[in-house]
């Protein structure tokens, strides 16, 4: 890391009458930088020493405990001062040998002051080049925010953003949003470094925390390896970069990144949060354009699923404005994500933390750029409730054909993001094509089915309506009925299990997916098998039915697919 505004120990020397102090130990730590000068009386200020203080005194607070002293170096350096000047003769006669060994051992320059030279004419010309240089500080910075301000007020692209930082920290810097884009300008010299540091060859081998300066809030620092293929072997090309989150109202919207090819300092760590805070405004701006967008995206998309035939003309008319032609063969998708886990540690980092609204808004923003697609840009997007709603325009040749080809290559464009891997899963409902705007809402009840029936099942990704075969007739049953077949058949189990905190239902349930398999059941439910015999013999007892009865058994299987529809749909629409 660059200095901070301050002065070497070394240049310090060479300044007017400060040159006749005489280094009499710690001489490797000359390079150390003050920032700060201080005058001790009191043997107390070991508690209080700060980063890059030099320190003045003449020992009169150490005349009676000179073993004090050593103890200061210690201090000293635990804190990273920048050195001890001491005037002996007066309180001291000399400075001790044990002390010179201690800051040799440190590295703490310890300086001898001539008995004629007073502590103000040290102090005054160090401080005036610490001014001088604060004073510069503060003009780049000024200048710095400047400019970033303007740019903000332009309306420059976060890439222009991130060029005119770059060239105020000498250094590339670039943006990594929390979808996974990168934003670094066509004009950085060295854009072909974040490509390498974001590759799926780079290993990230360092992630620490750092405290930088003044700065209290914690910053972090990434190296990445990667390998470089060459002509004669691949080698390892490490790069080490400054990461500062970009945030705003309880948003992450993700990174800026500075990588370090040239010494960094504090005053280009404060720029680079002020470019933060710069892209940080410009997606608060997005997202609501975003909402804006999303809001007329719904209100049509209500209008369409509660379709009016007297309004027909204008519907399609607007649907219009959305690419989309209601005058060819349609149909509904609906798309929900949820996590397989419940394990924090399953779940990627960058979405840790980020509430289900969030996620849904994530989910949507990669559909959209789906449907920025050439093939796919006749997709109508919406949200409903909890889930994403998708009208497809289909081809009037071959529309289910149409269909399958969308909605395979939504869910491979989906899985292929690195958010929605690793015990994220995606389900998808899918209703049949219909040829009339009337129809599209009787397509929408269809995928609602469909994806009803595919959270019951771990397996299938996306489910057909037209393939439901047995759910298909259930969901043309009333809720009534369904539960009435229910109750007749395991009320007394359901009320067993409430009772007594039991797990018949669970148990059932489990013994029909393994094709009524009680050593089976006994694995999948980590239970042991005589436990698995004894409820299955319970349920028997409570509904005086055998399950060795075929059709007893066929009414319960299907009593117990109902069971798990009916508690599947429950506040679900």
């Amino acid at each position: 890391m660059k200095k901070q505004y301050g002065i070497t120990v070394e240049e310090a020397l060479t300044l007017g009458v400060v040159n006749r102090l005489n280094v009499v130990g710690g001489s490797d730590g000359l390079n150390r930088v003050i920032k700060l000068v201080n005058v001790i009386e009191a043997p107390d200020i070991m508690d209080w020493v700060l980063e890059g203080e030099f320190l003045l005194t003449t020992g009169y607070s150490f005349r009676e405990f000179p073993e004090l002293m050593t103890m200061l170096i210690t201090k000293m350096a635990q804190a990273n001062s920048s050195g001890l000047a001491i005037k002996p003769k007066r309180f001291i006669k000399e400075i001790p040998s044990d002390l010179i060994a201690s800051a040799n051992r440190y590295g703490i320059p310890l300086l001898e002051v001539p008995y004629d030279l007073s502590f103000s004419e040290i102090i005054a010309p160090i401080l005036g080049v610490i001014t001088s240089k604060q004073n510069q500080v503060l003009q780049k910075l000024e200048q710095g925010n400047r400019k970033l301000t303007e740019m903000m007020l332009h309306g420059s692209t976060l890439n222009d953003l991130c060029y005119e930082t770059s060239m105020l920290i000498h250094n590339p810097v670039g943006i990594m949003d929390r979808e996974g884009k990168l934003y670094v300008s066509p004009l950085c010299p060295n854009k072909d470094q974040f490509e390498l540091f974001f590759s799926k060859d780079s290993i990230e081998i360092k992630n620490e925390k750092l405290r930088f300066g003044n700065i209290k809030e914690v910053k972090y620092s990434m190296e990445s390896t990667s390998k470089e293929s060459t002509s004669e072997k691949d080698r390892p090309n490490t790069l080490q970069a400054v990461r500062i989150p970009i945030v705003a109202d309880k948003s992450d919207y993700g990174h800026i990144y500075s990588i370090i090819n040239n010494p960094i300092s504090e005053p280009d760590i404060l720029l680079l949060e002020r470019a933060a805070t710069i892209a940080a405004l410009d997606f608060t701006k997005r997202k609501a354009i975003f909402e804006i967008e999303k809001n007329y995206h719904n209100e049509f998309l209500e209008i369409l699923l509660s379709y009016d035939s007297e309004n027909e003309e204008e519907i399609i008319k607007r649907a219009r404005k959305f690419n989309l032609d209601l005058q060819k063969p349609t149909a509904v998708i609906i798309i929900n994500d949820q996590w397989e886990t419940s394990d924090l540690d399953q779940i990627p980092p960058s979405l840790k933390g980020i509430n289900e609204q969030t996620a849904k808004e994530q989910l949507l923003t990669v559909i959209h750029s789906f449907r920025g697609l050439p093939d796919y840009n006749h997709l109508f997007v919406g949200i409903k409730g909890a889930y994403i709603i998708i009208v497809a325009q289909l081809s009037e040749d071959n529309p289910n054909g149409n269909l399958k080809d969308i909605v395979s290559n939504l869910l491979n464009f989906l899985t292929a993001e690195d958010r929605f891997k690793n015990n994220h899963q995606i389900k998808i409902g899918v209703g049949r094509p219909s040829n009339s705007i009337g129809n599209i809402k009787q397509s929408y009840r269809e995928a609602w089915e469909a994806l009803r029936v595919g959270l019951l099942s771990k397996k299938s990704s996306v489910i057909y309506f037209e393939d439901l075969g047995f759910f298909k007739i259930l969901s043309e049953k009333s809720g009534p009925e369904l539960n009435k077949f229910v109750e007749e058949l395991l009320h007394p189990v359901l009320e067993y299990d409430h009772q007594k905190n039991g797990e018949l239902i669970k148990t059932l349930q489990t013994y029909f997916e393994t094709n009524r398999n009680f050593k089976l059941t006994s694995q999948k439910m980590f239970t042991h098998y005589n436990t698995i015999l004894y409820r299955i013999k319970k349920i028997e007892q409570l509904t005086g039915i055998s399950l060795d009865n075929p059709e007893d058994s066929l009414n319960v299987e299907i009593a117990i697919n109902i069971h798990k529809l009916l508690r599947s749909s429950r506040g679900s629409q």
